[in-house]
């Protein structure tokens, strides 16, 4: 591995364990066994690291969840399991980390509401044709706007002062919200699927 992606990975691994603020270049350089002045040679400043370790980040999700496509029998199944995995990752993410970008890297947490390459669309886009071209979902939906209003409910779902995870399980939430309106937008026969296998794989 290079030195730049060692460093974003080592960072951004921080970052999360205990929040971005708290995380300082010294203890960045300190931790790598490298100079500050080497990092402040490929890292202009904690912003533009942690812009990068962003990038780094969605990268492996989106290949962890081409994965997951790949491994799934029908298109329910996969949106459970992205669920899924995306709620394994929350579990190892230090509430402060989201906090913090929140309120000391606007541009940054504008960058994760709004731009696409953390949000991944088009994987879900594609979920959803897939679904309406297998008669999981009904026809004539407005894709992108299923699309969009899915995006919004996991923002919604994944806000830890809104459903704090010592509160709401994973199992909760889908129970809950996701299935009904999964439910909601299907055919009979994607109704049929999306019983049958939360019912196997939430107890």
């Amino acid at each position: 591995m290079q030195l730049r992606d060692r460093i974003v990975s080592v960072a951004f691994e921080l970052f999360m364990k205990y929040g971005v603020r708290s995380v300082t270049m010294d203890q960045i350089s300190r931790h790598l066994g490298i100079s500050k002045r080497t990092l402040y040679e490929i890292f202009r400043d904690k912003n533009q690291l942690l812009r990068d370790g962003l990038d780094y980040y969605a990268n492996i999700k989106r290949k962890d969840a081409k994965d997951l496509i790949r491994q799934s029998d029908n298109v329910i199944e996969t949106i459970y399991k992205l669920a899924r995995k995306g709620e394994e990752m929350k579990q190892q993410i230090n509430p402060l980390f989201f906090e913090d970008i929140r309120k000391y890297h606007p541009d940054v947490h504008a960058l994760i509401t709004t731009d696409g390459r953390y949000r991944d669309y088009s994987l879900t886009y594609d979920l959803l044709s897939k679904g309406i071209n297998d008669g999981i979902f009904k026809k004539g939906l407005d894709i992108g706007l299923v699309n969009n209003f899915f995006h919004e409910v996991m923002n919604i779902v994944m806000n830890e002062e809104i459903f704090p995870k010592d509160r709401y399980t994973h199992e909760d939430i889908f129970r809950n919200i996701i299935m009904p309106y999964l439910t909601g937008i299907s055919t009979e026969k994607g109704q049929e699927q999306i019983h049958k296998y939360f019912e196997q794989e939430i107890k």
